[in-house]
């Protein structure tokens, strides 16, 4: 082996180390005596600018290595400037990716996983040609590449647009769910072909799954006395972006309280989209009442932590509503828009309203099933 290819590979190893060390970073929390050593706190968009140009380093720096390491014609002595500057860059972003949690844990979390996905790409490539001689190499920094430009696209340019990243993800998946129940209905009602049915069972039981079985006449009632729970839940949770986040202005994302407020919803919305899934699960046949009334109950709880967040004064101020107020009435006045005099309205009354509404659903649902629980004893 020459001395320039030892050489080479000893740069790697430390390259792979600090990428370990990096990534050991972007997994503590960044601690008071740390923010102590700070000259000053760097703005959320001084970061995101340093984040976004330590990836084109990153995703520069990996391409040289590549070329000058490929194993049809190797450049040792070639390689050692762009390693370095490589394992430079990783520490200086890992680095970045841990400031960020000066503006809001949910941009914080963000920022860390991106970076450490990076990072470990980074040093499955290093390991590749110390371990495998580059063996998948061009696999390898194709990976680095790929969550390279993910980041530079998914990054949220604050916490307020990381939270409502989140909510929409789950805005999706709840939309999912009253589609599953919807097509429950639709299946129990259009009374398919009894043939055409026993054939496609017999199939899913060849492969090991079974057949979901079908409803019966008083599982079709309960899914639909359900139904309307799940559509106002899904309303409501449809509703918290445009009618909260909307109006929430960025010049005041700084504030700690605010960001305390924006933190605290994507747990919120994850419950609900949990206790959601679960409705959808109690309903396929055979049903099982108890577990059905469970479920149910745990969605409205959900809505309702839901509710206790959104109308936390930091998020739905009056101050706020007067200001939304104010703009829908000048624009009301100027365009006789019917949909601004929509808007101009207190959301705060209409999130109570669909909250009631949400209550309403979720008691005649108990009533229905403590009715069938009584009946079945």
């Amino acid at each position: 082996m020459s001395s320039d290819l030892e050489t080479a590979l000893a740069a790697l190893r430390a390259l792979r180390d600090t990428c370990s060390a990096a990534i050991d970073a972007l997994q503590q929390p960044f601690s008071d005596t740390q923010i102590s050593l700070l000259d000053s706190r760097p703005t959320c968009t001084v970061l995101s600018k340093d984040f976004q140009s330590l990836l084109t380093l990153i995703y520069t720096s990996t391409t040289k290595v590549t070329l000058v390491l490929r194993p049809s014609a190797p450049a040792p002595s070639a390689a050692l400037a762009p390693i370095k500057d490589l394992g430079t860059s990783i520490t200086s972003f890992a680095t970045c990716a841990t400031l960020f949690d000066l503006h809001g844990a949910t941009l914080a979390s963000d920022a860390r996983s991106m970076a450490r996905e990076v990072c470990e790409a980074v040093r499955a490539l290093a390991s590749t040609f110390v371990d495998s001689a580059g063996e998948d190499y061009l696999v390898r920094t194709g990976t680095v590449h790929d969550l390279v430009e993910k980041a530079r696209r998914d990054l949220p340019v604050d916490n307020l647009a990381a939270v409502k990243k989140r909510w929409k993800a789950d805005r999706d998946m709840m939309g999912d769910s009253l589609e599953e129940i919807n097509a429950m209905l639709e299946d129990a009602g259009e009374g398919k072909d009894e043939a055409e049915s026993d054939e496609f069972d017999d199939e899913w039981d060849e492969l090991g799954f079974g057949a979901s079985k079908k409803m019966s006449d008083a599982e079709i009632e309960r899914t639909k006395k359900v139904q309307p729970l799940v559509r106002f839940a899904t309303l409501y949770h449809k509703r918290v972006v445009p009618d909260v986040l909307n109006g929430l202005s960025s010049s005041v994302e700084s504030s700690e309280g605010l960001h305390s407020a924006l933190d605290a919803l994507p747990s919120r919305s994850h419950a609900v989209v949990l206790a959601l899934e679960e409705v959808v699960a109690t309903l396929y046949a055979p049903q099982k009442p108890p577990a059905l009334a469970a479920a149910a109950s745990s969605l409205a709880e959900a809505i309702h932590q839901v509710h206790g967040t959104i109308t936390n004064p930091t998020l739905m101020s009056p101050a706020l509503q007067e200001t939304d107020l104010a703009k829908e009435l000048s624009r009301l006045s100027i365009e006789g828009s019917k949909a601004a005099d929509k808007k101009a309205k207190d959301p705060r009354k209409w999130f109570d309203s669909c909250l009631a509404q949400v209550d309403k659903a979720a008691k005649a649902v108990d009533e229905m099933l403590i009715a069938h629980i009584t009946n079945a004893t």
